[in-house]
């Protein structure tokens, strides 16, 4: 596979957003415990605590909410397309029945692995600038909830002894436990924040939810 996979979720946002601020979150250690050896069927899907009202609180200040997450098991042949998208809709509805505004409006994929050299998985940017594009730009004139939709790798260069990046939106964020999470939101140029696998996004609740925080220092 030669691409990114895109689902978009049970109910996007499909007005005009390009004003909206978009917060960009891992999924495996971010949103659900992660697994060694992968999520691989919905069954595996357990929210950490929080999750879900921390998303609900991220709408209420109207920003848009975008999955990006690395899945090399497809890459390895361990499962597809199909898989991810009942995995990413068991993640959904589970966030949905903790609180009903816990709507995700993307999730992006990247299915390959490190030794693919692809151009999207992280810490490459690359899926975030596609959920710029899809949420800001273009995807509302074509929304099929949670059907896979493969998205070509642009390859943009990163340049990682420059600056950081100016974001398209000043509180763009990037929520992860992993130093890949913090360089892609880094080369992007959202706001930065790292949180412990165990713990998960409500561990940074407050600083999220505070325009003046700046988010974490990176250097790549």
């Amino acid at each position: 596979m030669s691409g990114m996979i895109a689902h978009w979720g049970v109910h996007p946002s499909i007005e005009s957003n390009i004003a909206r601020p978009i917060a960009f979150l891992d999924r495996d250690g971010v949103l659900n415990v992660g697994r060694q050896g992968y999520v691989n069927r919905p069954s595996e899907v357990e929210l950490l605590p929080g999750a879900a009202e921390v998303i609900a609180k991220l709408r209420e200040l109207d920003f848009l909410i975008c999955v990006v997450t690395n899945q090399s098991a497809i890459s390895r042949g361990l499962w597809g397309t199909g898989q991810l998208e009942v995995i990413h809709q068991e993640l959904q509805q589970q966030l949905l029945s903790k609180n009903a505004d816990a709507s995700v409006d993307l999730f992006l994929t990247c299915p390959h692995r490190y030794e693919d050299g692809c151009g999207c998985r992280k810490p490459s940017p690359e899926m975030l600038y596609l959920g710029h594009r899809l949420l800001r730009l273009e995807g509302h004139k074509k929304v099929v909830n949670f059907s896979s939709v493969v998205h070509p790798i642009t390859d943009q260069t990163v340049n990682w002894w420059g600056d950081k990046s100016v974001p398209f939106h000043p509180m763009d964020l990037m929520v992860g436990d992993r130093r890949s999470d913090m360089g892609a939101g880094w080369a992007y140029g959202a706001r930065l924040f790292r949180v412990s696998a165990y713990e998960g996004i409500q561990a940074a609740v407050s600083r999220l939810l505070d325009e003046n925080d700046i988010g974490d220092a990176f250097q790549p």
